[in-house]
């Protein structure tokens, strides 16, 4: 079943906030929580709906600014890459995403620095991490994914 993506949002940024102060209370995942709230089919060709498994995921180094991504899997088999950016005003003005989709038999993008980014390192853990939050939102919502997160 499809919900509106307002009551998908709400229901994603509830669960965050149910897991202030557990083990996976962390910075990274607030804003991996902020990057998935901004998917938009309109402008990227998917939603959090989409979503079916992370692939793999990266964080910029600690700075000023907040930058990450991960390649997903989506329900209909394909692949995209997404990227974040939060500026120094957390979320507003100074922040986007991207996203697109790739391409038959593309890996995964390249890391370098890209629009002058902080270093990119893909990050398993990470994505593990992002799936295992992925399943709880899920299981949250009644869903139960189809097969395991890897």
């Amino acid at each position: 079943m499809t919900h509106p993506p307002a009551i998908v949002v709400g229901e994603l940024l509830a669960l965050r906030r149910s897991l202030r102060g557990t083990k996976w209370d962390s910075i990274h995942l607030d804003h991996f929580v902020q990057v998935l709230c901004r998917l938009d089919d309109d402008r990227h060709g998917f939603t959090l709906d989409d979503l079916h498994a992370i692939e793999n995921a990266w964080v910029g180094e600690p700075g000023e600014t907040w930058s990450g991504g991960f390649v997903v899997r989506l329900k209909d088999g394909s692949r995209a890459h997404v990227d974040g950016r939060a500026g120094q005003s957390h979320w507003s003005d100074d922040s986007d995403i991207e996203a697109c989709l790739l391409g038959t038999g593309e890996r995964q993008p390249e890391l370098g620095s890209r629009y002058g980014w902080q270093t990119h390192v893909w990050n398993e853990e990470l994505a593990r991490t992002l799936n295992e939050f992925l399943v709880r939102f899920a299981a949250q919502r009644g869903q139960l994914p189809e097969e395991s997160s890897r």
